[in-house]
């Protein structure tokens, strides 16, 4: 059995850490804070406070994430979350390229109902924490979200943009138009969780793994930060 860990580490320093509000919609961004409130020295035990967006680093979108009567993170049940998944590799997509359902479908990858889906392109171990990973975002094109959705999908997992690029969308699709971000639509309103920024992906050697993705069960909060991992050698 190996465990392998998909799951960016949570700090104060890096930059661009969530979804860039500021340039799509101008609101301000977060920041995230680690703070010590307690040590061994003076206290006996140590302990922190922390301040974190529940979009930023690996985290999860619930359904409530684009629906006002969807489930929130507390509500979810993890067997959405947890479960056989299956691998899509998709290393060769380069910087502004769409991962589409040819590219799905010519991949040989046999999908089976109920699965989780893990869509690999290496693009958050290559650029995430720079501006370039949202300016040059490689996504997923509407077409690949319904052939998912044909498939009985479950959950999907990625380290790229589940949707269109946040800061070049397709005309008619910008932040102003009903249609923004149409695969989020898609996934969530049919109840499929989307597990975003995971790393490390290329470590995964089998096409089909034991999958789990840990939220923290924040209270009515449209997702949360997470630890997401796969096990090899027990399928």
């Amino acid at each position: 059995m190996k465990v392998i860990d998909l799951s960016l580490t949570v700090d104060e320093e890096t930059q661009f850490p969530g979804f860039p509000r500021s340039k799509v919609y101008g609101k301000a961004d977060s920041k995230n804070e680690i703070r010590k409130v307690a040590t061994v020295e003076e206290n006996k035990a140590s302990s922190h406070e922390v301040k974190l967006c529940t979009q930023h680093f690996t985290h999860y979108d619930a359904p409530s994430h684009y629906f006002v009567k969807g489930l929130d993170n507390d509500e979810v049940p993890l067997d959405w979350l947890v479960g056989e998944a299956v691998v899509f590799d998709m290393m060769h997509k380069q910087p502004g390229e769409a991962v589409t359902a040819e590219d799905l479908e010519n991949s040989g990858v046999e999908m089976k109902p109920g699965d989780i889906v893990v869509i690999r392109t290496g693009w958050t171990d290559r650029a995430f924490g720079t501006f370039e990973f949202w300016d040059k975002m490689i996504y997923l094109s509407t077409d690949a979200a319904e052939w998912l959705m044909e498939r009985g999908i479950k959950s999907l997992a990625q380290d790229f943009m589940t949707c269109d690029s946040p800061l070049h969308p397709p005309k008619g699709r910008e932040h102003s138009s009903p249609d923004w971000s149409p695969n989020h639509q898609t996934f969530l309103g049919n109840d499929v969780c989307l597990i975003e920024w995971c790393t490390n992906l290329g470590a995964i050697q089998e096409e089909r793994v034991l999958f789990s993705c840990a939220p923290t069960k924040l209270k009515g909060t449209e997702g949360a930060p997470c630890r997401v991992f796969a096990i090899e050698g027990l399928l």
